[in-house]
């Protein structure tokens, strides 16, 4: 018995066109997780500014708000990270471990003015460092080695 609705396919070929090979499950989280990092280190930065009660301790290095300029300026260099890696360019993986690197540092340095958050924040750029260098894949036409 024929259908009678004919090419149940619907014309779609699978193999026609190319489509984009999507990033692995790693490193969209390292992006995502750039994104609410910067956001979060954003509004730390504004926090700083505003209101320096709250804050636990005094800066160690430095005065708060210098800390807060500091977090303000590290809070939208890991967006601008992490919408370079979820877009795919192939420069946002480096400038995303460079700016996640140094992010980790700032927390690392100012751990006295709020530690659980500090600790929070080191943890999470741990595991974003792991997302962004673990199971990085070739390029096209690289030679095998």
């Amino acid at each position: 018995m024929a259908s009678t609705t004919g090419d149940v396919s619907g014309g779609y070929d699978t193999t026609a066109g190319t489509m984009a090979i999507p990033q692995n499950g790693w490193v969209l989280f390292s992006g995502v997780m750039m994104l609410f990092s910067g956001i979060w280190i954003a509004f730390e930065g504004i926090f700083a500014f505003f209101r320096s009660t709250y804050f636990i301790g005094g800066a160690v290095f430095g005065s708060l708000w210098i800390w807060a300029l500091a977090w303000l300026v590290f809070g939208i260099l890991l967006i601008a990270a992490g919408g370079a890696v979820m877009s795919g360019q192939s420069w946002g993986r480096w400038f995303g471990i460079v700016v996640v690197s140094l992010a980790a540092l700032i927390h690392l340095l100012s751990f006295a003015t709020y530690p659980w958050w500090s600790a929070v924040m080191i943890a999470i750029d741990i595991l974003i460092l792991f997302g962004l260098t673990a199971r990085w894949q070739k390029a096209e036409g690289a030679p095998a080695y």
